[in-house]
This record gives structure tokens, sequence and C-alpha cells, in this order.
């Protein structure tokens, strides 16, 4: 999580002048010990916001060029005389990657995993200064501290492809919230902090799926394991095509899986998928407990799909 100690420090290398300075020029600017400059620098760096090179007996640190540092910068540079790192930093970022749109308290809430009394607080200290504004009880970032919401967001995804990168190639995202993120690549992930999900675990769960795609994994601290439920819902997110939605059929019919439970899942994943997740399992669940007289776009014929089941030993 960026730290109030993360931003002092950006914002020192903004404001120094400097391209680079050395951590002990830095944390002399800071009034910190050299240790702890030196950690909070390592950190920054594996977010990707900083990077360091040696020069003599010197650590040089610099600011990299990614564009929620540069967007980060024009703000401090502007509004020096807030305090926007003691006012973002923290819990605040992760309030602000959920307001690139208006929101009740309780969803910010929701969304973010921040509880409610300190969302309350963060939103009131946010509101006070002018940064946000409220109206029928949504609270909404007022110009021209609207690209708060793009620079939280930039700052968690360049973190999750820090994470990511060391350990794939030909990496992708395909959907993320500030905590979980689902993506594609051109590796086999053996670290057990990713879970393998996609067409390649279908066969788990008595449908298996034979497929040349790229590698799906899925990380968060949410789950200890990827259920069918959730095979469910990162298959449309990978891809809703005819083939794939037929598949999550067959899925759900095998593992009998609880269809209020299943819409459930997709109201979690719905609000930052590219799709609209949540009519395309509807459309789903309908089309099964119809037995195929309503039906949606992308869903085979009833007797193909029942000649495909019989195949597969789905019982419908």
């Amino acid at each position: 999580m960026i730290s109030v100690s993360h931003l002092r420090v950006i914002s020192q290398l903004i404001d120094g002048g400097d391209p680079e300075v050395s951590i002990s020029t830095l944390a002399d600017q800071l009034e910190w010990s050299t240790s702890h400059a030196s950690r909070v620098i390592t950190e920054l760096e594996a977010y990707g916001c900083v990077q360091t090179k040696q020069s003599g007996r010197e650590k040089l640190v610099s600011l990299t060029e990614i564009e929620p540092i540069e967007q980060l910068e024009g703000l401090l540079t502007e509004y020096r005389h807030m305090d926007l790192p003691a006012l973002i930093a923290g819990s605040g970022l992760q309030i602000l990657y959920y307001l690139d749109r208006g929101r009740t308290a309780t969803e910010l809430a929701e969304r973010s995993g921040v509880s409610r009394a300190t969302v309350y607080r963060r939103l009131d200290d946010l509101q006070l200064v002018g940064v946000i504004g409220k109206s029928k009880s949504r609270y909404r970032l007022n110009e021209p501290f609207t690209v708060l919401a793009s620079i939280a967001r930039g700052l968690f995804h360049q973190k999750h492809r820090r994470e990511t990168r060391e350990h794939v190639v030909g990496l992708n995202f395909l959907w993320e919230t500030h905590d979980e993120y689902l993506f594609a690549c051109d590796s086999d992930i053996s670290t057990e902090e990713f879970h393998l999900t996609g067409p390649a675990l279908f066969g788990e769960f008595g449908v298996p799926l034979l497929t040349r795609d790229r590698r799906h994994y899925f990380w968060t601290d949410r789950l200890t394991e990827v259920d069918p439920v959730e095979l469910v819902c990162h298959t449309l997110l990978i891809d809703d095509g005819s083939r794939y939605r037929t598949y999550c059929l067959l899925l759900i019919q095998k593992q009998d899986i609880d269809r209020t439970e299943l819409r459930e899942r997709a109201e979690h994943y719905h609000p930052e998928a590219t799709i609209d997740l949540l009519t395309i399992v509807d459309g789903l669940i309908e089309y099964l407990e119809t037995s195929g007289e309503t039906t949606a776009e992308h869903l085979p014929e009833w007797e193909e799909f029942k000649q495909t089941a019989r195949e597969y030993e789905v019982t419908l």
C-alpha cells in the first residue's frame, strides 16, 4: 500500500529540482535515517514509482516516467500548500480508486474494503479542502482533482504489473480492482499466490476443454482456490463468445452451480468488467431454466446443446 512516507519521497523528489538525488541526501532533506529512507525507496521501486542506480559509493534515485507519477507531479506542484500525501495515502488511495464516478459512502466502503467509519473520515478530510463534493449522498471528485482516481488506478495497476512481471512473459491484464486481478500470459506459473483459471481449469471439474489459448491466472487474497462459480465468471471475462458460453453452460449444469450464488459472484466482477457480465450470466441461467426457450445471443440451439451435453455426460 502506498503510504504517507512513499508520497513524501515522491513529493520531495518533485520539489528538490534535481532529476537524481542520493538516498543519503534525500534522507537528510526529509529528516529521516538513511536506513528508513532506503527501505521506503526499495518499496517505491517495487511499485515502479522510482528507479535507482549505483554511482560510486552512492545510490541515486529518480522518479520514473509512468503516467500516474507524471499526473501526481502536476498536482503536487500546483497544490504545495495542501498536504496531499497525508490526504490520499493508504486507505485514501483505495477510496479514490472508486471515485471515478459519483458514489455513496456505503458503495465506497463495499468496493474498497475500507471500514465505513474510515471512509467517512477520509471523505470528510477531502471535502474540507475542496478535493471532493457531495450531492444527494453521492461523493464526487471536484475539478481539477478528478485525476486522482486515475492516479490511484494507475498506481495499483503498476503494483500488479510488478508483482506479476517477474513470473511471466506476454502479460495482458483482463480485469482488475485495487486488490484482485485476472490476466493472460504465455507462461506456466508455479507460485501458489497465482491461481490457475480459465479454459485450462475446466478439466478439473469434469468438463475437459481442449484449447491452445494462453494461460490465465487470478490473484486475490479472498480465495484459496478457484471454484466452479469463480471459473464461470473468469471464463466469460476472458472470452464471452459462443464457444466459451457453451462450456460455461456445461460447467454450470455438471457442477450443479447454485444460480443465486453465480449471480451474486457475477455482481462482484461486473462493475470493473468491460462486458455486461450480469446480463450474460442471467442469460445463461434463463437458458438452462427454460430448456432453451429463453435464449440469448451466442447461445446454441437447445437440441444442439443437448447433444453436446450427452458427449460430456452432463445431465440436463
